[in-house]
């Protein structure tokens, strides 16, 4: 995956490369906006107790992800009475034609930890996770780690309590003019709680 990500950042530096041969050809900027412009979405399911804000073009990691994935930023608070799966599978996102694309899922995890255990016994350890209604997502692992330790992390978020973290997609600002991203949240015994829809649309200025 490593090597697919190296790979369309090279593409992607040519194409880029021939439009600034253009006049004028690297003043346009293609950016993931809310409808009215904004970066910011806040949703709520009154039914769940489940409050989502996602905001896009916030990515403060290595640009060059930036320029190769879809990156949303997300924060999810569980303000319910259910314990809440995050699941990488529960994710998608889609264009206006239908057309889904794939989620990668850089492997980050939580566990929560019982009332008198020790953190530091937890420090080492590689959790596993659930990985939600679908398995169409694709792992990505890079040398410095950092989609990872950026990265929503996927475990169960006890209600009272909040988890942020960007989800990273194939990109969709070069194929397509609108999108959805879609989360069905669930139970850890997968009983479905809500469904949130995030419309976005590539703005090109």
């Amino acid at each position: 995956m490593l090597d697919r990500l190296a790979s369309l950042r090279g593409l992607l530096g040519l194409a880029l490369a021939g439009l600034c041969a253009l006049p004028l050809g690297c003043a346009s900027r293609v950016r993931l906006v809310a409808a009215d412009g904004s970066h910011r979405l806040l949703a709520r399911d009154p039914g769940s107790g489940i409050t989502v804000v996602l905001t896009t073009e916030s990515w403060t990691g290595d640009s060059a992800y930036g320029e190769d994935l879809t990156i949303a930023h997300m924060l999810i608070a569980n303000m319910g009475s259910e314990p809440l799966l995050l699941a990488p599978g529960d994710f998608e996102l889609r264009d206006d034609r239908g057309f889904h694309y794939v989620l990668y899922d850089a492997g980050g995890a939580f566990q929560a930890i019982p009332d008198g255990g020790d953190p530091n016994a937890y420090a080492q350890q590689q959790l596993g996770y659930d990985p939600g209604r679908s398995l169409n997502y694709e792992t990505v692992r890079t040398d410095d780690a950092e989609l990872g330790r950026m990265g929503l992390p996927w475990g169960v978020l006890m209600p009272g309590t909040q988890m942020r973290g960007y989800v990273y997609f194939e990109d969709v600002r070069d194929t397509a003019n609108q999108a959805v991203l879609v989360w069905r949240p669930q139970t850890p015994d997968h009983r479905p709680l809500a469904e949130f829809g995030f419309d976005l649309h590539v703005s090109r200025q």
